[in-house]
């Protein structure tokens, strides 16, 4: 069975950039989870940051210390994905078990469990409303959940892909939603029109919108990021330079830098920093461990990467 975006997929910061390689603070490493890391999401205050693990676990840290706050327990099998809510109260998650769940981060506890999926659930959204999310998994079925109704909401079901699907997001003006798939297609809808694009460009493993949602990039199996026009499906540039598969992509709060991250199970990743004005690298940083998962801070230019090493690590970007 081959590894998607979400299953499986140095301490020194190395930055790139036009006058050479220049050094950096370490970054936070956050240590705990007992298996590999599925997926990392911070809080719409930035100040929490959840990380989804294999160990069955999803868990709560401050972003500011990198103290524990929380250890979520619930899920049955592999934790792979993990976001906020936009009113940063309730988490959501997607597990192997078939399961998506939703929890309370003032009570730190379980709010509903929804047997969502024909399969393990690999990838989790909301909508930027709020009122509704997205799941995706094994099945290439996309499920839609109005999230008030919880476990007593049936979802809408659209058998989006051909394959398992890596990846959703929604552009975050809430007007179009994006779904990557092992068929090699991304799939990006308004609600009323689908359109398919990027056909046969290897699996596809992970994506992300740009902040005013012109913009989506998709990483591939065969190394590259390719960029494009969401609407039109023009492509915008492919950027090269991975040396493995790119589990995780993530745009900066002001869209500046595009990271991308890569990696196999026995060698450690790469995260690639690109100028979105220009597309060239500006920087390069080293993880101790293939890279499963990417997420910026909504409110400081900090990046969380999760590793199949079991390991978190946060860098402070600074300026760059």
């Amino acid at each position: 069975m081959t590894r998607s975006c979400r299953h499986f997929l140095a301490t020194l910061l190395l930055l790139t950039g036009p006058l050479g390689t220049v050094a950096a603070a370490d970054p936070l490493t956050l240590k705990g989870h007992t298996g590999w890391i599925g997926g990392v999401a911070f809080s719409p205050d930035g100040k929490t940051l959840a990380t989804a693990s294999a160990d069955k676990t999803v868990r709560l840290w401050a972003v500011e210390s990198g103290k524990e706050l929380a250890t979520l327990r619930g899920h049955t099998d592999y934790v792979a994905s993990v976001a906020f809510h936009p009113d940063g109260k309730t988490l959501v998650t997607g597990s192997y078990d078939h399961t998506v769940k939703l929890w309370s981060i003032e009570k730190r506890a379980e709010v509903h469990t929804i047997p969502a999926n024909k399969g393990a659930v690999l990838t989790v959204a909301f909508h930027p409303n709020g009122k509704s999310l997205v799941t995706g998994g094994i099945d290439g079925a996309l499920h839609f959940w109005e999230t008030e109704k919880g476990s007593q909401g049936r979802p809408a079901v659209l058998q989006a892909h051909r394959s398992w699907v890596n990846a959703v997001a929604y552009g975050p003006d809430g007007r179009l939603l994006g779904s990557a798939s092992s068929d090699g297609t991304v799939r990006v809808s308004d609600g009323l029109v689908v359109m398919e694009h990027l056909p046969k460009a290897a699996e596809l493993r992970s994506l992300a919108f740009t902040p005013n949602s012109k913009l989506l990039a998709v990483g591939t199996r065969y190394g590259l990021v390719k960029v494009f026009d969401p609407q039109t499906g023009k492509e915008v540039v492919t950027l090269k330079g991975h040396a493995g598969d790119v589990w995780a992509v993530a745009f900066s709060a002001d869209g500046k830098t595009l990271a991308s991250g890569d990696g196999d199970w026995d060698r450690p990743g790469d995260i690639r920093l690109w100028d979105t004005a220009t597309w060239k690298e500006k920087g390069k940083l080293k993880h101790t461990g293939e890279v499963l998962c990417l997420a910026f801070s909504p409110k400081k230019n900090l990046l969380a990467a999760g590793s199949w090493d079991k390991t978190v690590k946060v860098w402070d970007l600074g300026d760059r």
